[in-house]
């Protein structure tokens, strides 16, 4: 038996867990340990803990710093998450590498984890990592602006990039370890899954590698209540919303105003919000849903535009609405715009969503171009990719069971 540890260190709510979830399900039915060790320690209790998988803390950097400008490329991503303070992030690694000589793993499994890509430089654990287009950029150097389609900030990339791999550089000479040449090379690792289409990729073709391997995208189907829609006239309005959007008041309203079904899922959502909201033609849970449901029975989705969702409306030939709140959603919503899948709305715009819902519903080639998505990947299946993840971790582990144990005396 192997022990695999699943890191996951940015980024927010089920998205990160919805898809290591079936991967850890297939280890361990080839009789591995998977160990989650993850950012958010709640969302591993609603979607891990059913499953009895041990879920622990991860390191990361709990600081705060103020007045820096929104990131405009993955180095700028990383410096609140430590990547600005040396000495921290030097402290988060050492972390990172002592619960590893206390777990022991065989494996590292990491989506969206970049010091823990940091910390396990060298030691020669086999590292796979794992994720969306967002969570592993285009190897390039710099690495590209999110805003690829916006006037080049050159110097401003280099400039950020040069002062957060100086600083990543600092951490691997006090671990004892060669630096990076280049940032994209904290991605340089034993095997690669890139789960996600490329028309779901929030970087155009032309900024990845011509043999680039993608895998399809991977999220929960039936973790989760049936969904109970409010028994009233009209199309069907699934909305996935964040607790944390600043509008969500307002996009209840909205959604009020509709003459339709609405259902909508709002992670941890207040009480008050649901007295004053969840009525009516508005039902509201806070508890996660049956997804393969609700996308077979909705008309629509609104969301904010993480991959999962979109990945699975756009698979059940669902037009979106898209509500983008960070960075990766804005990068995604401009993707899905330009190809006819979705229409969207800055935070600013809010107050037309009962206007735009309206244009999606009734402007056929949103419906027509999510229908001819779904027939082009019709013969997907995410067990497949499921499947070859798992191939590519068996293939590391028979590789690593000829080599010296990893988990002693890691510095």
């Amino acid at each position: 038996m192997a022990t695999v540890v699943i890191a996951w260190e940015l980024g927010g709510d089920y998205g990160h867990l919805a898809r290591l979830l079936p991967l850890a399900q297939a280890l361990r039915s080839q009789g591995h340990r998977p160990v989650f060790v993850v950012r958010d320690l709640l969302g591993a209790e609603a979607l891990l803990q059913p499953h009895g998988f041990t879920a622990l803390q991860a390191p990361l950097w709990l600081g705060r710093l103020t007045q820096l400008p929104s990131p405009i490329s993955y180095a700028e991503l990383l410096m609140p998450a430590g990547f600005l303070k040396p000495q921290a992030l030097t402290g988060i690694c050492r972390a990172w590498r002592q619960l590893w000589q206390l777990l022991k793993p065989d494996l590292l499994v990491l989506d969206h984890a970049p010091t823990a890509l940091l910390a396990s430089r060298g030691l020669g654990l086999p590292r796979l990592h794992f994720g969306d287009g967002f969570c592993i950029p285009p190897a390039r150097h710099p690495l590209p602006q999110f805003a690829w389609w916006q006037p080049a900030l050159g110097a401003r990339l280099a400039d950020s990039e040069a002062h957060v791999l100086g600083h990543a550089n600092r951490v691997l000479a006090a671990l004892g370890e060669p630096p990076l040449k280049t940032l994209a090379h904290l991605f340089d690792v034993e095997a690669q899954a890139l789960c996600s289409f490329e028309a779901l990729d929030p970087y155009p073709p032309a900024l990845r590698a011509a043999e680039t391997a993608r895998l399809g995208p991977v999220f929960l189907l039936n973790q989760g209540r049936s969904p109970a829609w409010p028994k009233v006239p009209g199309p069907r309005i699934f909305a996935y919303l964040k607790p944390g959007y600043a509008p969500l008041e307002t996009v209840l309203q909205a959604l009020h105003r509709m003459p339709a079904s609405c259902l909508v899922h709002v992670p941890g959502v207040a009480r008050k919000t649901l007295d004053q909201h969840s009525h009516g033609t508005v039902h509201i849970s806070a508890e996660p849903l049956a997804m393969a449901e609700v996308s077979a029975q909705c008309d629509l989705a609104l969301c904010h535009g993480g991959a999962g969702t979109t990945a699975l409306m756009l698979l059940a030939g669902k037009p979106l609405a898209l509500l983008p709140m960070q960075t990766e959603q804005w990068m995604s919503a401009h993707r899905l715009q330009t190809q006819g899948l979705a229409a969207g709305l800055l935070i600013d715009e809010v107050g037309r969503l009962p206007q735009l819902l309206q244009h999606v519903l009734t402007e056929p080639r949103y419906r027509l171009a999510a229908q001819a998505f779904a027939e082009a990947h019709r013969s997907y299946r995410q067990e497949d990719t499921v499947a070859t993840v798992l191939a590519q971790c068996q293939a590391l582990l028979a590789a690593q069971a000829t080599r010296p144990s990893c988990g002693e005396g890691l510095p």
